[in-house]
């Protein structure tokens, strides 16, 4: 059995990092039988520690850093984190399986999670003022006081307003404008065509978390739904049938 190590939200939510659900969806593709462990942020350094995980890189004052998502693999003994090195993992494990990482497009998949993030930049300062309020109250004091630190400002202040806010938004439909151009060139309706893989998991675990932490009723979320011509809303419903929230 694997277990996956998640981050704990408030109910209703039950399971909302868009990093988490790269690899629920990837775990969905291969058909693979897996159990959550759901974890408050300020718990989670000792979980993984516990089960013989490594961690994901070090911080800014050379702490170790643990994150989610991570997976143990009882059948293997593997233990690591990172969505995508987890992802890389699964395909060499269970080679039966369809790929996340189909033959032949490893450099592409590479290239576009190395530019992914540049892309859709402008969503970050906007979304992550919003992610205390689905937190259970120490996982939201420990993000809202670790993101303030890194930001060198209260969480709060980090979302532009007024004007700039509205010309951060235009800059992250202009990102998915470019996004689009890249998905046209497919096809299919996902990026390697007919046959989903991790990039569309990149795409769909962001759009799981935006709707989550802007809302289903905001306009923030209302306004996404509709970019590219509805491509994004139409790609995370076909994404569902690899959701899972065990």
């Amino acid at each position: 059995m694997i277990t996956l190590f998640d981050l704990a939200a408030k109910e209703p939510v039950k399971t909302w990092s868009l990093n988490v659900w790269k690899t629920r969806y990837v775990l969905g593709l291969k058909n693979l039988p897996y159990k959550t462990l759901y974890i408050d942020y300020p718990d989670l350094e000792a979980a993984e520690k516990a089960g013989g995980i490594p961690p994901y890189g070090a911080r800014g004052n050379g702490q170790p850093l643990y994150t989610a998502p991570a997976i143990v693999d009882d059948a293997t003994g593997a233990a690591l984190p990172d969505s995508y090195k987890i992802a890389e993992y699964l395909d060499r494990a269970y080679p039966d399986t369809p790929k996340a990482f189909p033959p032949g497009s490893e450099a592409l998949q590479a290239a576009f999670y190395d530019h992914f993030n540049e892309v859709v930049s402008p969503i970050w300062h906007i979304i992550l003022p919003k992610v205390p309020a689905i937190l259970n109250p120490p996982a939201a004091e420990y993000f809202h006081r670790t993101r303030s630190e890194t930001f060198g400002k209260p969480l709060e202040q980090l979302g532009p307003v007024g004007e700039a806010r509205v010309e951060a938004w235009a800059k992250l439909k202009a990102g998915f404008d470019t996004l689009n151009g890249w998905y046209s060139k497919s096809s299919g309706p996902y990026f390697m065509g007919e046959t989903a893989s991790f990039a569309d998991f990149i795409v769909g675990g962001l759009f799981v978390a935006a709707r989550i932490c802007f809302g289903e009723d905001s306009a923030e979320w209302k306004d996404l739904q509709t970019w590219n011509d509805g491509r994004w809303s139409t790609l995370l419903k076909d994404l569902d049938k690899y959701a899972s929230e065990n």
